[in-house]
């Protein structure tokens, strides 16, 4: 700072003082008439100075009315980047949120993440009720959502403020774009910032992932499905709520493609796994229904057996008599094929279906147990049916 311009500005913090000490107003109209006349340089210097002051927000406004009527110069000019970062801050500081408009009109003439960051930071706590603005913020998300598609890279730091301030500002509206920047295929971190914002929003949370279970195309729903069991996205009574819908879906959908099947299979094992989890007896008649089904595309060669065994697992963690008769008739149709030697029973399939006969404790399995050990099957299988029928309930 050169000697006459730091006198001068020891004479204005002198004569501010004073103003201020009379009336707020007036020292806020002596910066902003200072501002006005000064070279670039100074503008910065008073713009530093005034941060002492409290209510000082106006002034940070026409500083950025200014950095914005001399837009062309941003991209160039290192000192018109300061004025703008330092007044955004201040800005923020002030809660000026009268600035909203401003703010967003920086964000959309400058392209420098250092700016653009501090913009949405500033955004997210001054843009709270503006409809205007939050329209233009899910905008700007939805055709970086579609460019990301099309191979153009993403600005993740902004990208990942974005996504914050509009949780933040935490609108219905927004749910829609924040759901495709999940499952546009950014990066980790983005796409559990992209949850927590649809957590943050108004309504029902689970409520809005039901329904894109329920009426979008089948790789949405599992990616729906997806979103609401990541993390603490949803309490343990959604979570149940939302896996019993997706998989009423998986059973009652009819797959368009090979490509929905894989889908529709997904969305099974993955409800499957948490219905298990939280032992969901809601689900039990949806559950037998789902074993049915992947028994059949097992057979067929169509899913894993270990997402056999995850149907298995299902029933048994139901608790239900009509869970317990799914198992029992299957073990029944096991112990035939066996006695018959059509077929060669698979040992870690037949353990459990045994082991989950025995942790539901029905004795509408008796007979089925009992039987097995008369069958050539081998002595861990006998002895795992003997211990499940001493779990029977009489």
């Amino acid at each position: 700072m050169t000697k006459v311009r730091m006198i001068g500005l020891v004479c204005l913090l002198a004569l501010s003082a004073t103003l201020w000490a009379q009336d707020p107003t007036v020292l806020v109209e002596s910066y902003r008439r200072n501002f006005a006349r000064a070279s670039l340089a100074t503008k910065l210097d008073l713009l530093q100075e005034a941060a002492a002051f409290q209510n000082m927000g106006p002034l940070y406004e026409t500083a950025l009315q200014f950095v914005l009527d001399n837009a062309s110069l941003l991209q160039t000019d290192v000192l018109l980047r300061d004025i703008s970062i330092l007044s955004v801050n201040m800005l923020r500081q002030f809660q000026q949120s009268s600035a909203a408009g401003l703010l967003m009109n920086l964000f959309k003439s400058y392209r420098e993440t250092a700016v653009r960051v501090p913009v949405l930071q500033a955004l997210s706590e001054l843009g709270a009720g503006n409809k205007p603005l939050l329209a233009e913020l899910n905008n700007v998300l939805d055709t970086q959502n579609s460019l990301f598609s099309s191979g153009v890279p993403a600005d993740n730091q902004v990208l990942d403020a974005l996504i914050f301030t509009i949780g933040q500002l935490g609108d219905a509206s927004s749910f829609r774009v924040l759901f495709s920047a999940f499952i546009a295929g950014y990066s980790r971190g983005i796409s559990a910032s992209a949850v927590a914002a649809m957590a943050n929003l108004d309504g029902d949370f689970g409520n809005y992932l039901t329904g894109v279970i329920q009426d979008e195309p089948v790789a949405t729903k599992l990616s729906a499905l997806q979103v609401g069991l990541s993390g603490d996205a949803l309490p343990a009574e959604q979570r149940g709520a939302l896996a019993e819908a997706a998989l009423l879906v998986s059973v009652t959908t009819q797959p368009a493609s090979n490509a929905d099947q894989q889908a529709l299979s997904g969305l099974a094992v993955l409800a499957a796994r948490e219905l298990t989890r939280l032992g969901w007896q809601r689900a039990s008649t949806i559950a037998v229904r789902h074993f049915y089904d992947f028994q059949t595309r097992f057979n067929r060669n169509q899913i894993t057996k270990s997402d056999f065994l995850e149907a298995v697992a299902l029933l048994g963690a139901m608790g239900t008599a009509e869970a317990a008769q799914a198992l029992a008739i299957y073990l029944q149709l096991i112990n035939t094929e066996t006695e018959q030697g059509s077929k060669t029973y698979d040992e870690q399939i037949v353990l459990a279906v045994i082991n989950n006969l025995g942790n539901l404790g029905d004795k509408a399995a008796f007979d089925y147990l009992l039987y097995v050990g008369y069958l050539q099957y081998s002595e861990t299988i006998k002895r795992a049916a003997r211990d499940a029928l001493q779990k029977l309930r009489w």
